[in-house]
């Protein structure tokens, strides 16, 4: 993701939002207000965070990862911001990682990272690592843990190269989604969780319900793109964030995904004071939180 505002501009808004704490500014699908805490991710090494999905293992764990051209590792934080490790990806490459999402397959706490990002759609596939979430009390802060993929995925889109920032797993169903991002109306597509083959081509499921972004902003396209998505573990609600606001879908039971979000959003939270929001992610009680390509990396945690 390119960012869009001058530097100094970009430095300001996560130090001034740090030193405020706290804001008021999201608002639900019915008008009512709630707050948001922001926090600074306290490792420099951090500073384009790019993907946040929850721990499988632990309440207070977030995992992130920096975007194109950083390490092929995924780094663990509290839900205030403190670093506690990464985890190295042996064997993988960050050309574009975008997203992340976490899951339990068969047991075992996973994280799936996304290697999808496509700013000129000429990427003939996209790749997906999928691999065993460490448990916590191995997390050092001056060491990094190395692990091979349990699994990588070659995906091919039907409808030929498309730029996507935004993945999620229904660990239940049995499938990965992606949503693009550069198109009018973003399109879901999805993928087996575990396929029989290691290259699959992607089911295109259809465009979502989105609203369009404010009419008299400066880029209102650019705006409303989507930067990235998050399911609850049951699927449940599902989030989808763009630049400034997180919409968040609710799922009937047995209900597809695809006919949920093509149903619109029943809540709409404003993203505090960032530049860009570039990650999202639910945590077990259904918190959401927000982050975003910035140094110090802002981390926030949206009222609901």
């Amino acid at each position: 993701m390119r960012r869009l505002l001058p530097r100094s501009a970009r430095l300001l808004c996560p130090i001034a939002a740090a030193l405020l704490g706290a804001c008021s500014s999201p608002t639900d699908a019915t008008g009512r207000a709630g707050s948001s805490s922001v926090f600074t991710i306290d490792n420099p090494t951090i500073s384009e965070s790019s993907g946040l999905a929850r721990s499988q293992r632990s309440a207070d764990l977030l995992w992130t990862h920096n975007d194109s051209g950083g390490a092929a590792s995924a780094y663990a934080i509290s839900t205030r911001g403190q670093y506690f490790g990464a985890l190295a990806l042996t064997g993988a490459v960050n050309l574009d990682w975008e997203d992340m999402a976490s899951f339990t397959e068969a047991g075992q706490p996973s994280l799936l990272l996304a290697d999808i990002g496509d700013n000129n759609a000429f990427r003939p596939f996209v790749t997906l690592y999928i691999v065993d979430e460490p448990e916590p009390n191995r997390l050092r802060p001056d060491a990094e843990l190395s692990a091979a993929p349990r699994r990588t995925l070659t995906v091919l889109y039907p409808d030929g190269p498309r730029d996507a920032e935004a993945v999620a797993v229904d660990a239940n169903e049995g499938f990965i989604y992606l949503l693009s991002k550069r198109d009018a109306v973003p399109r879901l597509y999805r993928v087996p969780l575990a396929p029989l083959l290691p290259v699959q081509v992607a089911e295109a499921l259809g465009e979502i319900s989105i609203p369009r972004a404010d009419a008299g902003a400066a880029d209102p396209e650019r705006f409303n793109w989507v930067t990235s998505m998050d399911f609850r573990d049951d699927a449940s609600e599902i989030a989808v964030l763009t630049q400034d606001r997180v919409y968040v879908y609710r799922r009937a039971a047995g209900e597809p995904i695809v006919a949920a979000m093509q149903r619109g959003p029943a809540e709409t939270i404003t993203v505090p004071g960032f530049s860009q929001a570039e990650a999202v992610s639910f945590v077990q009680d259904g918190s959401l939180y927000v982050s975003s390509e910035n140094l110090p990396a802002p981390l926030a945690r949206l009222g609901r």
